[in-house]
């Protein structure tokens, strides 16, 4: 009794850690910290590598959220157009901080952009809707 008591405390710790370290996880730069996964990811992203694939966005306002931000995702993983978004809200100094990973319910705000053209300009020029692949 006291192995799985044990167990179960450890595993707990461990969640509410990682969950801590994601919360405090802050940047200027939303999509390069997503494209270089520079903090824990929530779901399995680039399935087929970050070089050549679609992006999305969707700009978080008060009418969609509690708090103005971003919203990003990739295509590799979203099957019959849904899938997991890495949400990131805006603070009053420009910085980004995630928030968690979740399903948008109103995906209306979509744009897209192809990951080589940041990776190679730092730059993503967004297209609004689906991508026409």
């Amino acid at each position: 009794m006291q192995k799985i008591l044990r167990f179960v405390v450890g595993a707990l710790a461990v969640v509410l850690l990682s969950t801590a370290h994601a919360a405090d996880f802050r940047t200027r730069d939303p999509l390069k910290a997503f494209l270089y996964g520079e903090y824990p990811l929530g779901s399995d992203y680039f399935i087929e590598g970050n070089q050549d694939t679609f992006i999305f966005r969707c700009v978080l306002t008060k009418a969609i959220e509690p708090f103005e931000g971003l919203a990003l995702s990739e295509i590799s993983i979203w099957g019959n157009r849904t899938g997991p978004w890495e949400i990131f809200r805006k603070e009053s100094n420009g910085d980004f901080v995630y928030v968690e990973t979740k399903h948008l319910a109103d995906t209306s705000c979509l744009e897209t952009c192809r990951s080589k053209e940041y990776l190679s300009s730092g730059h993503c020029t967004w297209k609004r809707g689906w991508p026409r692949q």
